[in-house]
């Protein structure tokens, strides 16, 4: 008995779909794209572009709206994600556990985009991210804390993993100064490496 299974395409979903059908378009060797615009034909194929936009019955007006609705819509897609007060906070709760304080959780959320976009030294990124919890810690005490975690000349994530290691697995109340220290400066630097790799 023949098996016609394989003869059937498989359903895609219509974004699929849609990918397909415009790869098919680009790749169509009937009226193939001209990649080259040295290409004799990449003007003929262009004019008759052009010409099929100038017969469409579209004002500037609505063209213009459009467009501007059609870059609104792009932004939003590609913006940095805002997921940096839902999700993150839900990323530091899980690696971090009981360790963090909620408020701390929320001021890294809070202030990592800020910090990351401020072009500062990761060691300063780091420190603008926790200092509002560590107001006991002066500034030049967080450096000397968050220098390893900013600039390890070994691994990174080796530098990162033994800092939170060195941290006893308690409640946030129950540390001491120099645990909460180390382990908010932890929470920052996972924070800024886990947007970077959302970002990437």
């Amino acid at each position: 008995m023949a098996n016609n299974s394989s003869n059937q395409r498989p359903s895609l979903s219509p974004k699929a779909n849609a990918d397909a059908e415009m790869l098919h378009t680009v790749l169509d060797p009937k009226q193939p794209y001209p990649w080259l615009p040295t290409d004799p034909t990449a003007q003929a194929y262009l004019d008759e572009v052009a010409a099929a936009g100038e017969a469409l019955d579209v004002t500037e007006a609505d063209a213009a709206q459009g467009w501007r609705a059609l870059s609104t819509q792009l932004e939003s897609m590609w913006a940095t994600p805002s997921l940096a007060p839902a999700s993150l906070q839900a990323v530091l709760r899980e690696k971090f556990a009981n360790r963090l304080s909620a408020g701390l959780i929320q001021q890294i959320s809070d202030k990592v985009q800020q910090a990351m976009a401020s072009g500062r030294p990761m060691a300063d990124q780091l420190i603008a991210c926790v200092q509002e919890t560590l107001t006991a810690w002066d500034t030049a005490d967080l450096q000397v804390m968050a220098r390893p975690l900013a600039y390890s000349m070994r691994g990174q994530e080796e530098i990162l993993d033994v800092t939170i290691q060195s941290v006893r697995d308690a409640e946030w109340e129950a540390l001491s100064p120099m645990e909460q220290a180390r382990i908010s400066l932890a929470a920052a630097r996972y924070a800024i490496d886990y947007l970077n790799d959302v970002d990437a």
